[in-house]
């Protein structure tokens, strides 16, 4: 059976054939983008110009190019967008790109053959033909020198994008998607983890009695001093006063150390609101811990162990660390 991208193309080639339009990059890309929706603007667009069995002219195909598909590819894509929007404008990029050097190619040949034509018959003309040649050289040269650096512009791009789509904008730490990410890698290495669930205590009434601007100062604070105390090993924002921190070896009584030595680093630390130099009191955190090996389902299982071994911290009287 024919794959769907299979299909699409054998479309594009009969639209293009039944225009009497050349499989030109430009031409093609147009042709696949209406194929695609034909909903869309461009869709609809090329549906009306089309209508009652008129033929599309190259005229129409360039300024509907130029209207709906270079004018879309000048946009790129929100960060809220998805990693499929970002993907589609990369790769409509690397098509405009390609066209225009193509393009250039393409008239270089035309004017280096009716240059090449005139040999025969003048022969006194090679020093330009060859001059007119380097110089060709060096402009598609130079085409092709900034489309690859537009290309790693937009690599670039799209790789911040899907960091900043795995990251928690006030700690700066990976949020869920990114943790989850880093467990499913470990699992695929089969690096034995320990997953360390930490909870700031009371966290609701620091909130409740100093308001939220005081809360994310906390929220940063105890993110900076995990991220820095707990290197090398992962950390992350599991989601509202929770984060997690991912310790990359089996030994779980090694890691309730670690864990508990940075949780007694932050209860002997004393905090007030900067603004009225109001003391705060000491901030702890309670953890669950619990370990795995395996497929990223045991991480799963280590997760609502950890889960549970924290709520027996809580319960039996916060700023303690328990493991499964």
């Amino acid at each position: 059976m024919q794959s769907d991208s299979i299909r699409q193309a054998e479309k594009v080639i009969a639209f293009l054939a039944n225009q009497k339009l050349p499989a030109t990059p430009r031409n093609y890309s147009l042709a696949w983008l209406a194929q695609e929706d034909d909903h869309s603007p461009l869709g609809r667009a090329i549906q009306l110009a089309t209508d009652n069995g008129m033929r599309l002219r190259q005229k129409e195909a360039d300024d509907l190019f130029n209207r709906h598909v270079i004018g879309v590819l000048a946009q790129p894509p929100e960060p809220g967008d998805s990693e499929r929007d970002a993907l589609r404008y990369i790769v409509l990029k690397i098509a405009e790109l390609a066209v225009g050097v193509a393009a250039a190619a393409g008239e270089a040949g035309r004017d280096l053959s009716g240059e090449l034509a005139a040999l025969g018959t003048a022969v006194p003309q090679i020093t330009s033909i060859v001059g007119s040649l380097v110089e060709r050289t060096r402009q598609a040269e130079h085409q092709f020198n900034n489309a690859a650096c537009d290309v790693e512009r937009l690599r670039q791009d799209l790789d911040a994008a899907r960091d900043d789509a795995s990251r928690d904008a006030l700690t700066g730490l990976a949020n869920r998607r990114g943790i989850e990410a880093h467990l499913r890698h470990l699992a695929e290495m089969d690096t034995p983890r320990v997953l360390a669930l930490c909870d700031i205590d009371a966290f609701k009434s620091i909130n409740d009695r100093y308001g939220h601007a005081v809360g994310d100062r906390v929220l940063r604070m105890v993110a900076n001093l995990l991220q820095e105390q707990c290197s090398p090993h992962f950390v992350g924002r599991w989601g509202g006063e929770e984060f997690m921190v991912v310790i990359a070896f089996a030994d779980i009584e090694q890691a309730r150390k670690l864990v508990a030595g940075r949780g007694a680093a932050l209860a002997l630390r004393e905090f007030r609101v900067r603004e009225t130099d109001e003391f705060i009191g000491r901030i702890t955190f309670s953890a669950g811990l619990a370990s795995a090996t395996g497929n990223h389902d045991a991480s799963l299982v280590a997760l609502s162990a950890a889960d549970e071994a924290l709520y027996r911290a809580k319960a039996a009287g916060r700023n303690r660390v328990l493991t499964a």
